[in-house]
């Protein structure tokens, strides 16, 4: 059987994934352990947990990397079909529609992308902001989600970005999720950069 996860992995606890799942991280690597997916590859596993568990995208990877990593078999935050990826996630105390109005505001954008002349999350979109990062916007689903390439200056290809916002009543919580990065090294630097991002926002959303 994989080893029992610590209480936190990537920063999301028993409690977090238990709320949005129904498991624990140690149920969930005991679920996959009998399905036989130590066998599995990354997109075999994630096939899995989409056919038979009611789980968001974000969830059916980050359940699949978690149970990758209680083996040995990457390193953090590596996959075989998205390189290294990372993604954090934070409450903000407005509601859904709030939320979606804070992230497409001129100050949510300066903030979650760069400083850029002007930008509307409208699908096949261009920017490049005052510090050299590009990005082209893939998809918009208002309310819920926006992905769009996210290429910095020093990277050879560019990363796929995505923000999605799950409401709960007066509260929304806003998830990062970013892949195809180059090294462990920029995975580290991506994960300390977006928590910043979040409570930055989070302040914008309190005031």
């Amino acid at each position: 059987m994989a080893k029992k996860p610590a209480k936190k992995l990537d920063g999301v606890s028993d409690k977090a994934v238990q709320k949005a799942t129904g498991h624990v991280w140690s149920e969930w690597f005991a679920i996959l352990d009998k399905s036989g997916a130590k066998k599995w590859d990354h997109r075999e596993i994630v096939a899995y947990l989409k056919d038979n568990y009611e789980l968001t995208d974000w969830w059916q990877q980050s359940v699949t990397v978690a149970y990758e990593k209680s083996m040995g078999r990457r390193a953090v935050g590596q996959t075989a079909d998205t390189g290294f990826q990372v993604g954090v996630q934070k409450a903000l105390p407005i509601d859904l529609g709030q939320t979606w109005s804070l992230l497409a505001s001129h100050r949510g954008i300066a903030l979650w992308l760069g400083k850029v002349s002007r930008l509307s999350l409208t699908e096949g979109k261009t920017c490049e902001t005052a510090c050299g990062i590009k990005g082209e916007i893939r998809v918009v689903k208002p309310g819920n989600r926006v992905r769009l390439t996210w290429h910095r200056p020093d990277m050879k290809r560019p990363a796929t970005l995505q923000i999605a916002l799950v409401g709960n009543g007066e509260k929304t919580s806003l998830r990062v999720h970013l892949e195809h990065l180059p090294s462990q090294k920029v995975r580290e630097e991506m994960n300390s950069h977006w928590r910043g991002v979040l409570n930055g926002l989070a302040n914008l959303a309190e005031e």
